[in-house]
């Protein structure tokens, strides 16, 4: 069994009032220490995240991933790991653009945006897979397409032509039954909060925007959508990896939050 985690921390240089990073930062890491995953795909990670990451959970390795920015201060969708539970094989990253290889955008983004990935092999188990975490756009819905069919359309060749199976976590910036949604199931990924028995309503959000009535920069306001945006998703050809549960953690102490994203924990069976 393993247990992951994806969790936009929201970086650490927001004008956030009762929530700016320093406040917050504690309650973050608690949130992280009592789900206790083995692997995280992590969306917006900024310097004085990190600094406190690697002070205060030191067990876990981490892959930094590139750069969504071009300057100060940088911000990466990195992913952090236990050694103890799986070991690094590979890894690699590119941007989510017409020009992956280099820093750009395309489609409309309003940042640029970027997928990092590593190839993992269990220690106890010796099974091996993909883990790629990404952050698509929160603006331009033709690059959260693009976007989603660039990462499939990579994973064919990052997986061995589909011969591994492969775990995506992330901010996907739209909610269930949306376009890239749809696409994904299409290449037969199982959408693990839903494969678990729970169905999308508006209790289902992850995005809250640290409670405030106030618009995301979506456009949206809470209420307006189900806003499940941060996803953990599945593919296996062999169909022995499974999800067998996957829960939206809560928690909090109003008004502080551990970010204007809850984080999603899912464990998986098969590995």
């Amino acid at each position: 069994m393993l247990k992951m985690m994806t969790f936009n921390i929201r970086g650490a240089v927001n004008a956030d009032g009762p929530n700016v990073w320093p406040q917050r930062a504690s309650l973050n890491v608690q949130t992280i220490k009592e789900a206790d995953p083995a692997i995280i795909g992590f969306q917006e990670v900024q310097a004085g995240n990190l600094e406190v990451y690697q002070q205060q959970i030191p067990e876990y390795a981490c892959e930094c991933g590139p750069s969504a920015n071009a300057e100060e201060p940088h911000q990466y969708n990195s992913i952090f790991w236990k050694p103890e539970v799986v070991k690094k094989v590979r890894s690699g990253s590119f941007w989510l653009s017409e020009t992956p290889e280099v820093l750009s955008g395309s489609w409309e983004t309003a940042c640029i945006r970027t997928a990092t990935w590593i190839h993992f092999q269990m220690q106890a188990s010796g099974v091996e897979f993909i883990h790629l975490n990404t952050h698509l756009d929160h603006i331009s819905a033709h690059a959260r397409l693009a976007g989603s069919a660039l990462i499939i359309q990579k994973l064919q060749s990052i997986t061995h032509d589909g011969i591994l199976p492969v775990l995506v976590t992330g901010d996907f910036n739209c909610d269930p039954d949306s376009p890239p949604h749809r696409l994904w199931l299409q290449h037969d990924f199982i959408d693990s909060y839903r494969a678990t028995g729970h169905e999308d309503n508006m209790q289902a959000n992850t995005f809250h925007a640290f409670n405030w009535d106030k618009p995301s920069s979506s456009g949206k306001t809470r209420g307006d959508d189900i806003l499940r945006m941060d996803w953990i998703l599945v593919r296996d050809p062999a169909q022995k990896i499974r999800p067998v549960t996957c829960e939206i953690v809560r928690t909090a102490r109003p008004p502080v939050y551990p970010s204007d994203h809850y984080p999603v924990v899912a464990q998986l069976a098969g590995l």
